[in-house]
């Protein structure tokens, strides 16, 4: 496993005979320090995740045990469209990289930036401030993900609270989850092993030892998406944190369309991007996901 992490140092890129994808022709661009809450702030954000955690798995709990079966039934699902999400996000974020100068970049943006290019380990360095990105930008607080985390989500458990209170909860604790779990497995990946039993809390770090065992998470896997450098980022590969089968199929297709908006000084690229996974994450919380809860509420319990 040792070796794994080894391979994730080695980021370089092989030799390209494609355009160049580079950061020079960005205006006012300047190198910053990753994002780092101290004080007041720190606590306030850590009561916030530790809110986050406990009642998501506090929902699931609830679901489970009100609904065994439709708790298991909705996993997978859950599962599936987070991991299509995260696709939309992790390709918006590589747009970003070779278009938007750091000051632009949201906290995920920039941690995910300097740990492909500058300190790989920089996500469980900075754990809280990265986790807690994926739900609200510790220093904007009003971004896309808080809209999609405080606002459409609890709005559209709230519409299948008044269904079933069981679909509500179990639609707004799932979601979370999910969340969570992608927001700590690619840090888990970068953090040496010997560090990891250490780092983590019993039940998180078995969780991760579990789901590596079984082959939905790979620190192995993982190190071949890391082979490339800004000037390659047509060669990028492997863009889920998770196993999805088949689920690499469409991202990359969709990433070659994207490449051929790139126009150096500009951000056509980012855009692009950014305008279908705004419609996507829409559909999905919103429309696809809430629909599938309620048809398999009421097609199998109702």
């Amino acid at each position: 496993m040792s070796t794994d992490l080894e391979a994730l140092e080695l980021n370089g890129a092989d030799d390209s005979n494609v355009i160049e994808y580079s950061r020079k022709h960005i205006p006012n661009d300047q190198e910053m320090a990753p994002c780092t809450l101290t004080g007041f702030k720190r606590i306030v954000f850590l009561a916030l995740y530790s809110v986050i955690v406990s009642s998501s798995i506090g929902g699931l709990i609830y679901t489970l045990y009100v609904n065994p079966l439709f708790g298991l039934m909705i996993l997978p699902g859950c599962y599936v469209f987070n991991n299509l999400l995260f696709l939309a996000t992790h390709s918006r974020l590589h747009a970003s990289f070779i278009e938007l100068p750091e000051s632009e970049m949201s906290v995920i943006c920039h941690h995910a930036f300097i740990h492909h290019y500058r300190n790989i380990r920089v996500f469980h360095e900075t754990w809280l401030e990265t986790r807690i990105s994926y739900f609200i930008d510790a220093r904007t607080v009003f971004d896309k993900a808080f809209r999609g985390f405080a606002l459409l989500i609890p709005l559209t458990s709230v519409i299948l609270y008044r269904i079933k209170p069981v679909l509500g909860i179990a639609f707004c604790s799932t979601q979370y989850l999910a969340e969570l779990l992608q927001s700590t497995v690619h840090e888990w990946y970068h953090n040496p092993v010997g560090n990891r039993k250490t780092f983590y809390s019993f039940p998180v770090y078995w969780a991760f030892t579990f789901l590596e065992k079984i082959g939905l998470a790979s620190t192995k896997h993982h190190a071949v998406h890391h082979r490339h450098q800004l000037p390659t980022l047509d060669k990028v590969d492997v863009w889920l944190d998770l196993y999805v089968p088949f689920g690499e199929i469409p991202v990359a297709r969709f990433w070659k369309k994207a490449l051929t908006k790139y126009v150096p000084g500009q951000t056509n690229m980012t855009k692009y991007v950014e305008r279908f996974g705004s419609v996507f994450s829409f559909l999905v919380f919103s429309l696809v996901n809430p629909a599938i809860y309620v048809v398999i509420f009421l097609k199998f319990f109702g």
